[in-house]
């Protein structure tokens, strides 16, 4: 009897039909309140509609009741990308691999996991042991090609899409991973087709939207050299990146004319990001597939940039001061961009103290100047600092 319940529910959430399926499990569970099975399916379900706190209640409740359940873990570990809590990701899914060494699935998501931690070599050589078992397998063969992309090995990664296209065309993960293949290549046209098939077959799947969002903003020359910059970046590695950092500080320390240029590098990899956000803002269809938080911070960012506008013209016309204002302002709008790049509270908490302190200390030297007629230099050197301070802290917390 549960196992025909299972198996219907099972069918619902593979059709998508969520919320019956969510109350056929909740009427089955209170015919088998001690059902694990039950739970996973309501944590696939949950993971499925984005409830992430409750995808993983659910998993956690699975376990209690046998905490050798590996597809338990399978699924908490998901849950626990989705909190971007690698570490505990890492935990749950190397448990479901001891208990079952032989799903592929489960390279697929410790592939996916060394993936997002921007461990390229170690995400390709677990998805290559996940093919070992199942060559096939869809997770692996995508999160592979996703990596190769990453590592640069765009050959290998374009050679298999193309051969996971030959074999089902229709699958929306596939288009937008080729999507995403042309979009790091710059074939800008070729990506929006990918990804328009891939939104037609999942239209509310946040890694597609994100895929046409940026091939959109990438239709702009300063973004799409932005796209190649941070891809770059992400190829070489944290290490290497920090090294080219410190490497360029030195370089403008022994040759003081190339200040202006990294000034500027520094200003346009900081600024692409937000104000392509808010073209596409403004785009037709571009601005249909920000998400509500993306939109909410783009508009705050608009008005902060009117702001910033109107005081560059008191600084014209009423006191020089409110040009720092102006820029304190402009500043700001780059942490507040920052906030809707991750689900971590402390991040997006460390993003809102800097846009504050930076809006803060911009008041602070119109205060000093202007107000109290006194000097504003302790206010713009306070600045300063905090503009450094952000720039090594973003880049750690990335």
């Amino acid at each position: 009897m549960l196992i025909e319940h299972i198996s219907k529910i099972y069918l619902l959430i593979e059709r998508d039909k969520l919320d019956i399926a969510q109350q056929k499990i909740t009427e089955t569970l209170t015919e088998f309140p001690d059902s694990e099975d039950l739970y996973i399916l309501q944590a696939e379900l949950y993971l499925k509609k984005d409830e992430n706190k409750r995808a993983l209640e659910a998993a956690e409740r699975a376990i209690g009741l046998n905490p050798e359940n590996e597809e338990a873990y399978y699924i908490q570990s998901r849950a626990f990308i989705a909190f971007e809590e690698h570490k505990k990701a890492h935990q749950a899914i190397d448990k479901a691999l001891v208990l079952n060494p032989y799903a592929a699935a489960y390279y697929a998501v410790k592939a996916l996991i060394l993936l997002d931690t921007k461990k390229h070599q170690e995400a390709i050589e677990w998805a290559q042991k996940g093919l070992e078992i199942a060559p096939d397998h869809l997770l692996c063969n995508n999160v592979l090609s996703l990596a190769q992309n990453k590592a640069g090995q765009r050959e290998e990664a374009y050679e298999r899409l193309e051969y996971m296209l030959a074999e089902d065309p229709e699958d929306s993960f596939t288009q937008a991973n080729m999507g995403y293949h042309f979009l790091a290549k710059g074939d800008i046209k070729k990506a929006k087709e990918h990804f328009s098939v891939a939104l037609r077959q999942d239209p509310t799947n946040e890694f597609i939207r994100s895929g046409m969002m940026e091939a959109i903003k990438s239709t702009n020359w300063l973004y799409r050299k932005f796209l190649h910059y941070s891809l770059w970046i992400e190829k070489i590695g944290r290490k290497n990146k920090f090294a080219l950092y410190i490497g360029i500080i030195i370089l403008v320390n022994v040759v003081p004319f190339l200040l202006p240029f990294y000034l500027l590098l520094i200003l346009w990899s900081w600024f692409a990001g937000p104000l392509s956000d808010v073209i596409l803002y403004f785009d037709r269809y571009g601005g249909d597939l920000m998400t509500k938080e993306n939109h909410r911070l783009t508009k705050i960012n608009i008005c902060i940039l009117l702001i910033a506008v109107f005081c560059g013209l008191l600084a014209f016309l009423v006191d020089s001061s409110f040009f720092g204002l102006a820029f304190a302002l402009v500043l700001s709008i780059v942490p507040i961009y920052l906030i809707d790049s991750s689900v971590k509270p402390k991040k997006r908490i460390t993003m809102s103290v800097f846009a504050c302190s930076f809006t803060g200390l911009g008041l602070w030297g119109v205060y000093s100047s202007y107000i109290t007629d006194g000097s504003a230099g302790l206010a713009w050197g306070a600045l300063l600092f905090a503009v450094v301070a952000f720039s090594w802290v973003a880049s750690l917390m990335e």
